[in-house]
């Protein structure tokens, strides 16, 4: 065998041990803020951290199957939109290759997951508040929250974070809260309603102080066109 072959084979050796990881930004939308889920990892020193939701892909499963198990297991059910991000190099902490993640994004209403609370190794984290992540987890947080505000720009993606009936003013504070800007509320109305992407419930708030708003849905017929173009919100 000629050296040149030995070497080569050393490393394809080194990148067929090296796993794949899914790393998964899980956002919702609680009473105005936009927050991902986080999930507790002690080391060997017992030291406490949070990371994303992640997992390797396993013997018998997809990119794809790896991604959509996470959210199964962190908020149950398969109510969510998911999008893949793109794939993340690193070096590995156990070779002198480089390890991947491949990183996806997930929106889910708050009504559709699991009673977190109950579980002591996940957390509801405002974007704002978020803490101590590793580097490698900042890096795609940061990537996916700039992604969902460029999509949220030209698409309704953000609509996959509110209830199915909603107000006029949940989506304006939605919109707000994930852009990180005021927006001119009456000029964001009459947008909004031009597009023909939501249509009027015939419903209203009830056991309010304030003037009872008016619910809304989304008009899916109006989504199913609207789905294969882009819309511009000017903000």
């Amino acid at each position: 065998m000629k050296r040149g072959d030995e070497k080569i084979r050393k490393i394809a050796r080194q990148y067929s041990t090296n796993k794949i990881e899914i790393d998964c930004v899980i956002f919702n939308f609680e009473n105005n803020t936009l927050k991902v889920l986080l999930v507790k990892q002690q080391d060997n020193e017992g030291i406490v951290s949070w990371k994303l939701a992640s997992d390797y892909i396993k013997k018998g499963e997809t990119i794809l199957s790896t991604a959509h198990n996470i959210l199964k297991n962190y908020i149950g059910g398969d109510q969510f939109f998911l999008e893949q991000l793109k794939a993340f190099s690193y070096q590995s902490s156990s070779s002198l290759q480089e390890d991947i993640s491949i990183a996806y994004y997930a929106l889910v209403k708050r009504d559709d997951s699991k009673d977190n609370m109950l579980n002591t190794d996940v957390k509801w984290v405002g974007i704002n508040e978020i803490a101590g992540l590793n580097d490698k987890h900042k890096i795609i947080l940061d990537f996916s929250l700039k992604e969902l505000r460029r999509n949220i720009c030209k698409s309704v993606v953000g609509f996959n974070l509110l209830p199915e009936k909603f107000t006029l003013l949940q989506v304006i504070n939605l919109y707000e809260e994930i852009l990180g800007i005021e927006i001119n509320k009456s000029n964001f109305r009459r947008k909004l309603l031009q597009t023909g992407i939501v249509h009027d419930s015939n419903e209203k708030e009830e056991d309010v102080s304030h003037r009872a708003a008016r619910f809304y849905s989304l008009n899916m017929q109006q989504h199913e066109v609207l789905s294969q173009r882009e819309i511009n919100f000017n903000f």
